[in-house]
Parts: C-alpha cells; sequence; structure tokens
C-alpha cells in the first residue's frame, strides 16, 4: 500500500525544514512520499519553501491559494498519490517510527476509519477529545467514542479523503467539524499514543475573532449531523456564558467575542442548506484499505 505524507504550509519555511528533517528519519523505518502544498502569500516566500523542499528527494511540492486549513487538506488530497495519507502540520516534528506506528494502527482495523497519533504541547499530550454539553472538549474518558481528532497527526484512505473534502468555510475549527461531519457516518476515529510528534514551542493562539468558527461548527454538529435539542440549548446559552466569562476583564475581548458569537450563528443560517447537502455527501465505494 503506497502512502503519502502531507503537509499543508503557509509563510513558515524555517518549521517546514524542522519538519521535514524528522520526516526524513522517519523513512528509515517505512518509505513513503511527502507532498508539500503551499499557500505563502508572496513569492519570495514560496521560492524558500521550493528551496527547502529541494534539499529532499522524496519531497514533492505544489502551491495554492487556498485560504484556510481546511483548503489546503482538499488540495494535499488531491496532489496525494497514496492509497493512504498522512497528514502532518508543518510546525510538528514526529519521532522516527511514528509514521510506521500510525500505519500499522491504520492497517490493523478494518472499515472506514481515521487514527490519529498524539502530539505534544509542551508537557501535554494530546487524544481524541469529547465535546461537553457547555460546548467545550476534553479528552476522552476509557470507554468513551470520541466527538473529534486533534488535525495535527492522523492518517485516513485517499477514497476517505476525496469522498468528504473539508469544509473550506469554516476558518478554524476544521478537525471539529469534520468530527461531526465522521460520526454523522459511523466512521471510526481512533488514536494510537505511541504514534509521537512534538508541536513547535510557538504555535499559533486564537482570539476572540476564533468563536465565529466554533458556535458555526458547534451547531453544525448539533443541528445538522447529529441533532440534539438540548445540545443546542447548552451550546447557545452556556457556551455564550463561558465565553462572556473568559473575557470578563476585557472589554475590548467581549466586544470581539459577542461579534464573532452574533456572525458564526448568522453564517450557519445562512449556509444552512449548504450544510445539508454536505452531510449528504456519501463514501463513494467500500474501499477502506
Amino acid at each position: 500500500m503506497e502512502i503519502s505524507v502531507v503537509i499543508p504550509t503557509r509563510n513558515r519555511p524555517s518549521k517546514l525544514l524542522k519538519c521535514l528533517k524528522a520526516l526524513e528519519r522517519a523513512r528509515e523505518h517505512i518509505n513513503f512520499t511527502v507532498f508539500v502544498c503551499d499557500s505563502s502569500t508572496d513569492e519570495e516566500t514560496f521560492q524558500k519553501v521550493v528551496d527547502v523542499c529541494s534539499s529532499f528527494e522524496f519531497v514533492k511540492v505544489f502551491k495554492h491559494d487556498g485560504k484556510n486549513v481546511a483548503a489546503a487538506r482538499n488540495t494535499c488530497a488531491r496532489v496525494a498519490t497514496g492509497d493512504v495519507i498522512v497528514n502532518v502540520d508543518d510546525d510538528i516534528y514526529v519521532e522516527p517510527e511514528s509514521i510506521l506506528k500510525l500505519y500499522n494502527k491504520y492497517i490493523s482495523e478494518g472499515g472506514w476509519r481515521v487514527v490519529a497519533g498524539s502530539v505534544a504541547w509542551s508537557n501535554d499530550w494530546s487524544t481524541p477529545v469529547i465535546m461537553r454539553p457547555i460546548g467545550y472538549a476534553r479528552k476522552v474518558n476509557p470507554g468513551e467514542k470520541p466527538s473529534f481528532i486533534i488535525g495535527a497527526f492522523f492518517i485516513y484512505s485517499k477514497a476517505l479523503a476525496h469522498s468528504l473534502p473539508w469544509n473550506e468555510r469554516v476558518r478554524t475549527s476544521d478537525d471539529r467539524f469534520m468530527g461531526a461531519l465522521w460520526r454523522s457516518k459511523g466512521i471510526q476515529m481512533l488514536f494510537e499514543p505511541d504514534a509521537r510528534a512534538f508541536h513547535d514551542h510557538q504555535h499559533t493562539s486564537y482570539g476572540a475573532e476564533h468563536y465565529e468558527s466554533h458556535i458555526y461548527v458547534n451547531m453544525f454538529d448539533a443541528v445538522v449531523t447529529n441533532f440534539n435539542c438540548s445540545r443546542i440549548l447548552s451550546y447557545q446559552f452556556l457556551g455564550f456564558l463561558a465565553g462572556i466569562k473568559q473575557y470578563r476583564k476585557n472589554l475590548k475581548e467581549i466586544r470581539i467575542f459577542i461579534k464573532a458569537w452574533i456572525k458564526g450563528n448568522y453564517k450557519f443560517i445562512k449556509d444552512l442548506k449548504f450544510l445539508y447537502n454536505y452531510k449528504k455527501l456519501a463514501l463513494k465505494n467500500d474501499v477502506h484499505y
């Protein structure tokens, strides 16, 4: 089975270089080709990305004009040639045997599935997560089925990636959106804790404006894909109060939060027809790999 490792990247050639060096060591344990999908905002930076990639004979680079991670993941799925795709963010650095361990976990299971590895932010290792009624996530407990997996490091089939593309209308929370969609389709979200990677100590932080995508995705989950009336109410009211509490000491951030919350709800309502059609997307064949 052919493996493609795909890396969405944007304006970060130095981090990409460290990511590729780690993958070079991983290729000593299992063979794969790397596809870098770059959306850098100027030609000079894109050329630096090309120069970084040219140092590694197993890397191919593609330019695209997508505006967010979801668009980058769709581009990666289109250009990847492997039967299975391993998504690796450009600011994580895999341990040498992590790709092999993730792949072995994947082939040991059956049916439509996605398998996540574990990524360290400082001393905290990621796991699959479950949504609380308040609208925020926590790590799963033993025996619980996750709501979504962390999108930084995971494997799935190209057939699945093509059947259910990522929603490019979502600026952030793209992994939560796909988790809701995958659950509605009965797709397993699995975990291999020994497939480990380290996140760069400098990482993207999300401010109050992020809540536009946050409530949009929560409503997609509770209204469109996995209807739950009590979750709709709790996501809207308890989630809103939790956000106000988070920013209570900063009036400017509270205003940004409220504006983002209203905008996310408005966009969700505006996109309802699109989202119900999205839910109707079918798995195109029974090739699970």
